[in-house]
């Protein structure tokens, strides 16, 4: 044997001496032979065990799971070059809202510190004053709580707080007077404000409606069901409920017990009062009544729009309901009619539908009506409506998404947020007199030193039946096209949510790092309006993930890459999609990364919001959307010896929207059936929720986790498992 050749073999013993072995075997506690028959159609859920996360011996696998996913991501080298906050200033300053006097409240949190807490100010250059700090709420608690949500009366006078602990969303809200910052004795439980309509206080400031969950207790049955609108008087005993709105109270309205009931009031002077029965929908059934019947007896609730009127909001001035709906009109008019006799139906057109854009929000003030419209999802211009005329108003810089904000129809005050791909959101306020914007903002400036050097291109793919697909590519300058780069893939495609532009931690590390970003705007989505979230709904969910898949094929096609450099991610009803295109095309994906997602479609009616979702996804009751969700279960589309990417999954153990057996019962079967060496890592947090008040310490965990992993499975150079670290 020739010395050369010796030398190949030695190099090729060691390089496989050195690859960690990521094949598990799983234990038989986990594993059981439950079938279910679903219309004459037998099913198998051989990890049906796992929902059952109060026995221990299932627990005790959930955290054996959630160390060996530690255990790998701990170790993957250069993991320390992430951060949650890069390129921002120290301070975090968030859910900045403002009272009819100009006062401004938010949340603000230094660097150092584990919580955000609540401050005012009188105007934009007024002093800073402390409302309060969560660290002095029930002091001889081991628990961390967070503000989560916060409203103050329109009067100014006091102010909700709403506090959770652990990323619950079902919280405790406090009341406090902001002059004196004195805290009222009663605490109100068991409130859901962060999910659902929030606080509305009453006109006089004497109260509030709010959600109660009657139910917390995550073993329960009635879990999450029967939500009542309670209207609550200050001072009053708020365990002595008086229940305004609920499926028990109002037997008249058909209710289910997963619907949210909710009653609004948008502001002080408006002459009527309006509920809905809301939930995992684009569109509300919603009803109304005279302020003045407030007090009565029972309130008999007015129809107002039904479902099928497609209205996802609206505005009154005086008696004048003022509406955007997409019925016969996919990218929404908007319409007018009197509360005095609503005609829903046939109500007047102030603006038509535009057949190349989406009127993606407005409002009404003083000065008028001004609304947004969006093409494709990213790109978003400013209008007003003068004399039945539309006017487009120029706005300081281009405008990937447009946000509006006013005080209401009695103040001629407007405000504009603009965001892009590479613009950090802005605020400006609207000199009506002479067309103008001042930004107005109290965020603390970022570091935009890096985005002059990112091109943002825009692009159509033919999906797999010709339609063409939104598609956002954002990278920097430099980068070739010779399929050799890494990418990162997202989307979402659920509920009409929009993926609309924005700066993020992770898309500018990612390009930070060499790496394409990319966003496809998929049907299911809401970016082409009613019928591109119809396209992607239901029996035609499959668009979903076929879109998605087509735009992977497009980046390899036009040589931005191939299918070992790419990572796909998405969250929650995201991982419908993410789920489904790494099953049906495993081969076009080095890595998936879905968080806290939804991958056992056909058991979703067994978690505790399953009943609302319903609405978006369809009941295994109906034997033609049995077949819709099981198309879309991705946990019952996984196939043994078949080679599937690298899968980065986790889980909050308090979620009440995604339990975490849900992408727990995906990992156990990917571990079983997968017949590549990649690695399935599924992270769970005891501690957390669905993520949306994680501490800035757990975000960056999460962050590093992302971007290392999907980077380190796309062969980047600078991330690998360090040795003799990895234990199975």
């Amino acid at each position: 044997m020739s010395r050369k050749l010796l030398c190949i073999i030695l190099i090729i013993l060691v390089s496989c001496s050195k690859e960690h072995s990521f094949q598990r075997t799983l234990p038989d506690t986990i594993k059981d032979n439950t079938t279910e028959t679903y219309h004459g159609k037998v099913i198998a859920d051989q990890f049906r065990p796992l929902e059952n996360i109060k026995d221990s011996m299932v627990l005790d696998w959930y955290e054996k799971e959630a160390n060996y996913a530690n255990n790998i991501l701990n170790n993957i080298t250069s993991r320390e070059l992430f951060q949650a906050q890069k390129n921002a200033s120290s301070v975090q300053i968030s859910e900045l809202t403002f009272t009819n006097d100009d006062h401004y409240y938010y949340l603000k949190k230094e660097a150092k510190e584990i919580t955000a807490k609540l401050y005012c100010r009188y105007q934009l250059k007024g002093e800073e004053i402390l409302i309060f700090d969560p660290k002095n709420y029930q002091t001889i608690s081991s628990d961390t709580y967070y503000i989560n949500y916060f409203n103050p009366s329109w009067d100014n006078s006091k102010i909700v707080i709403s506090l959770s602990k652990d990323d619950e969303e079902i919280s405790n809200m406090i009341i406090l007077d902001t002059k004196t910052k004195k805290q009222y004795p009663q605490v109100i439980q068991n409130a859901w404000p962060v999910a659902l309509g929030g606080v509305r206080w009453l006109s006089d400031d004497s109260g509030f409606f709010y959600e109660y969950v009657p139910e917390t207790n995550s073993d329960a049955e009635d879990y999450l069901k029967n939500v009542e609108t309670v209207l609550y008087k200050i001072g009053s005993n708020p365990k002595r409920r008086n229940v305004y709105f609920s499926k028990k109270n109002n037997p008249e309205i058909k209710m289910n017990s997963g619907d949210f009931p909710e009653i609004i009031l948008q502001n002080p002077n408006d002459k009527y009062l309006f509920s809905n029965v809301s939930g995992a929908s684009a569109y509300y059934e919603y009803y109304y009544t005279e302020y003045a019947n407030l007090y009565n007896t029972k309130i008999a609730w007015q129809p107002l729009f039904k479902q099928e009127d497609k209205v996802p909001f609206f505005y009154v001035m005086e008696d004048d309901l003022y509406f955007v709906t997409a019925r016969n009109a996919s990218n929404f008019k908007i319409c007018k009619t009197s509360l005095k006799n609503p005609d829903v139906r046939n109500a007047e057109v102030v603006v038509a539908e535009d057949p190349r854009a989406t009127i993606s929000d407005f409002v009404l003030t003083k000065q008028g009506l001004f609304f947004v419209k969006t093409k494709n999802g990213v790109s978003s211009k400013l209008y007003k409506l003068e004399d039945r005329e539309v006017v487009e108003i120029p706005i300081p810089k281009p405008a990937g998404a447009i946000y509006l904000i006013s005080k209401g129809t009695n103040y001629d005050d407007l405000w504009i947020e603009v965001s892009g791909w590479t613009t950090n959101e802005v605020r400006y306020k609207y000199n009506s007199e002479d067309s103008t914007f001042m930004e107005e903002s109290i965020y603390p400036k970022k570091s935009t030193k890096n985005y002059d050097d990112i091109v943002v291109e825009e692009v159509e793919v033919p999906s797999h039946d010709g339609v063409l697909i939104p598609l956002s590519l954002i990278y920097h300058k430099d980068t070739q096209k010779d399929g050799n780069n890494h990418v990162m893939m997202s989307g979402y495609g659920t509920y009409a949510f929009s993926m609309t532009p924005e700066v993020n931690p992770l898309m500018m590390q990612w390009i930070d790092k060499g790496g394409i970003y990319a966003v496809t705007h998929v049907r299911g989505g809401g970016e082409k309006g009613d019928t591109w979230h119809k396209a992607g709904f239901k029996k035609t969910k499959p668009n979903t993930w076929k879109d998605f898949i087509a735009c992977t094929e497009y980046l390899i096609e036009k040589k931005y890459t191939n299918p070992k450099k790419i990572a796909a991610w998405s969250s929650s009803a995201g991982g419908i999609l993410i789920g489904r295109a790494i099953t049906e095309r495993p081969d076009l994906y080095a890595a998936a990364i879905v968080r806290v997602g939804k991958l056992n479609t056909l058991r979703s009616e067994n978690t505790p919001n399953g009943l609302n979702g319903v609405k978006e996804y369809g009941t295994v009751k109906a034997p033609n959307e049995f077949t819709y969700l099981l198309e879309m279960d991705a946990y019952h589309h996984i196939k043994k010896g078949e080679k599937y990417p690298a899968l980065l999954l986790t889980a909050g153990m308090n979620d009440t929207r995604v339990p975490m057996w849900q992408p727990g019962k995906f990992a156990a079967k990917m571990i079983q059936a997968n017949a590549a060496n990649t690695p399935i890592v599924f992270n769970i947090d005891f501690k957390s929720g669905h993520g949306f008040d994680a501490s800035a310490e757990k975000r960056s965990r999460e962050l590093q986790d992302m971007l290392s992993f999907a980077f380190w499975q796309t062969g980047h150079k600078d991330f690998t498992l360090k040795e003799n670290s990895f234990t199975n």
